[in-house]
Formats: C-alpha cells, structure tokens, sequence
C-alpha cells in the first residue's frame, strides 16, 4: 500500500514537489518567531497592549496575536510560491495590518498594501514594519486610484468588496468591470491575482458568478480564485473608463 503511494507520488510529481517545497523552506527560511521579535524590537508590545481586547475573539483586535498571524502569513506566502520568485511588485487589497506583505518584503519582494483608513492599529503597524499604504474604498464600477506602476501579483484574503453579509452583494456585473479595471490599470502584462472569497448564506459565489469566473480564465477551488492577467478578457472587449 505505502508502495502504491509512493509510486502514484512519483507519477503526479508531488513528489518532486515536495522536494522543492524543501529546498526553498531551506533556501529561504521564514521563521515567525523571529519576525515577532523583529517587531518587538520595533515597539510592537505597545500597539499590543493598547489594541489587545480578550472579549473580542472575531473582530480586528485578533490581529495582536502576531505569532499565529506571522505564521498563517508564512503558510500562505508559500502556498503561493512567492518563496521562489523574486522582485514583484506585489498589491494586496484589504490588508488589514500588514501581516502577509511584511513576510513578502522579507522575501525581497516590493509590497503595497491597500485598505480602509481603519481602524488606526492598522495604519499604526503598517508604519512600525516601514511599509507603504493606500487608503482606498472599493466601490462597484468605480476605477482603483493611480497606484504609481503596475504590480505582478495582487492578493486578497477574506475578500469582502461586497458588503458582505448584507443585500448588496456584488454580482457579474461589478465584478466583471472590477476584473477590466485591474486588467487596464494595475495588473503587469503578466500580472496574477489571487482572492479568497468570504462565504456567503449560499456559498462562496453565486452559479452566475462561478460561470464568470471560469469564462474569464479563473482557477476556482471552493473560496480560492485566481486568475493569469493574460486570461482576464479573453473573448471579451475592454471597457473605456
């Protein structure tokens, strides 16, 4: 049996896969406690103390936990291979305090976060880790600001464009002009996006939108959705803005 697997291993190439996954957990190693004292150092144990709040387990004052943060920021980044790639511009949209972008400029990488002007932990961390910020609400057809330069791998995590948990979830339509903005005005030639949606009562997008999402080039494996910039508007015409 255990020989079985291995053999099916070697002929899917997860195998080989794994051996690269270690040679870069080797070649660059990222160690989440040594970033929390990083920013220990910084003055982090002050942001820590004046946000913490033990009552509040789901909203914003979670993200005083660094350790857990730093380390699901370090799983995430090499999910996405940015441990074997170098110097992108890398765009990520809600990024809330900076966890996931700090670990991409450990990397080498080129980072800008892009939120909402709260709440004031988050502007207060973004600066301790020296990172640049855009303060920007995102709204249906309306364009993203001159982000200076175009970025080759944008990122979203629990992305919420939607209001979510309300009535006014975004459609086809928002996003789908939401897709041409990025393609027009912020994504490299070969540019990639990767979002993880936030569920909603019926799942994690309606079968209209699954159905776009695939016409448009997506990968979509269950909240997981990525595009190539290449694939964004095959067989469909650009929008003026």
């Amino acid at each position: 049996m255990e020989l079985s697997r291995k053999i099916n291993k070697l002929r899917t190439g997860e195998a080989w896969e794994s051996l690269l996954a270690a040679y870069y957990r080797w070649r660059r190693p990222l160690n989440a406690v040594e970033m929390v004292r990083a920013l220990e150092a910084k003055g982090f144990a002050q942001i820590r103390s004046k946000y913490a709040n033990p009552e509040d387990k789901k909203g914003w004052p979670k993200y005083v936990d660094a350790g857990h943060r730093f380390a699901l920021a370090v799983k995430q980044a090499r999910s996405l291979q940015l441990d074997r790639r170098r110097s992108l511009r890398i765009l990520d949209i809600g990024s809330g305090p900076g966890y996931f972008l700090f670990v991409c400029k450990q990397l080498g990488h080129s980072v800008l976060g892009l939120d909402l002007d709260w709440p004031p932990m988050y502007a207060e961390m973004f600066e301790m880790m020296e990172m640049p910020r855009c303060l920007w609400r995102i709204e249906p057809f309306q364009p993203l600001p001159d982000l200076r330069g175009r970025f080759d791998f944008l990122t979203g995590f629990a992305v919420c464009f939607n209001s979510h948990g309300s009535d006014h979830v975004w459609g086809t339509k928002e996003w789908e002009y939401f897709l041409d903005d990025l393609e027009r005005g912020v994504l490299s030639e070969s540019g990639e996006i990767y979002f993880e949606l936030n569920p909603e009562p019926w799942g994690y997008y309606t079968p209209e939108l699954y159905e776009l999402f695939l016409r448009r080039g997506a990968q979509v494996e269950g909240k997981k959705v990525s595009f190539k910039s290449r694939r964004l508007t095959r067989n469909w015409p650009n929008r003026p803005r």
